[in-house]
């Protein structure tokens, strides 16, 4: 491919990698700094370059004065902005549930510094948000996702996408799911937890010499580890029939994006 040689295909090249850097770098998976910056920078450059050689250029920088194509580039930013929002809340379904189940199995204090986004979480977020890391390749979910920068390009050209009135009652809406699904994931353990509470409390009252204290605490993660175990195959369909919503999600954040 003669385009690094040939003026008039880099310049058409440029808005087409922009995107594309400002997409695959939204998503944790390609933009953990486990991966060193020159693999990040080769496989935007690569994915890049697959979509251009499939792809009609359908805009000229030389038509284009210096404030639209400012303009353009902020509206490219805006768009990636959006797409990290979509990407953090599907994201945030597994990690606020694994945080709830910690906090009431005492795990809260226990923290590992997570390789994706290098910030303390517990144990269980972090076993919770690798299932959902897995499961978006597992499910094919990154090939729909890179499948969907491409469509972009069709529906939306570079430098031409719009604010829209709907896309905050979008993410708002999306934000909702995402907490019900939290909720779907954790309930079993909050349920149980809150049995074992009540049980305590009862046997301290009707038996103030027995030591609940000391046999209360493993017995909260005893069970709470039990009920994930049992519950395992439960959360992981969760979460998957979740994530499956993610290319319908960016389908539509693309969507709205459509100057009308």
């Amino acid at each position: 491919m003669d385009i690094f040689w040939n003026g008039q295909k880099l310049i058409e090249f440029s808005p087409i990698f922009i995107r594309t850097s400002f997409l695959l770098f939204s998503v944790p998976m390609f933009s953990s700094q486990i991966i060193f910056p020159i693999m990040r920078g080769g496989i935007a450059l690569a994915v890049s370059l697959a979509i251009y050689s499939g792809l009609k250029p359908t805009f000229s920088f030389f038509e284009m004065s210096l404030a639209d194509i400012i303009a353009g580039i902020l509206s490219e930013l805006f768009f990636s902005f959006l797409v990290f929002i979509i990407i953090r809340i599907f994201l945030l379904s597994p990690q606020l549930s694994g945080e709830t189940i910690s906090y009431q199995l005492g795990y809260g204090l226990m923290t590992l510094v997570s390789p994706f986004e290098e910030n303390p979480v517990s144990v269980i977020t972090e076993f919770i948000f690798l299932i959902a890391i897995t499961l978006f390749f597992v499910l094919d979910i990154h090939i729909g996702f890179l499948w969907g920068i491409k469509k972009s390009f069709e529906i939306v050209p570079p430098f031409s996408f719009a604010l829209s009135e709907n896309q905050s009652e979008f993410l708002l809406q999306r934000l909702r799911e995402s907490f019900y699904v939290s909720l779907q994931i954790a309930f079993p353990v909050i349920l149980a937890m809150f049995i074992i509470e009540i049980s305590i409390a009862i046997i301290s009252r009707t038996i103030p010499q027995f030591n609940i204290f000391v046999i209360g605490f493993p017995l909260r993660i005893a069970i709470g580890i039990l009920i994930l175990t049992f519950t395992f195959d439960r959360i992981g369909f969760l979460i998957g029939e979740f994530m499956k919503k993610f290319i319908e999600s960016f389908s539509d954040i693309i969507l709205l994006g459509i100057k009308h």
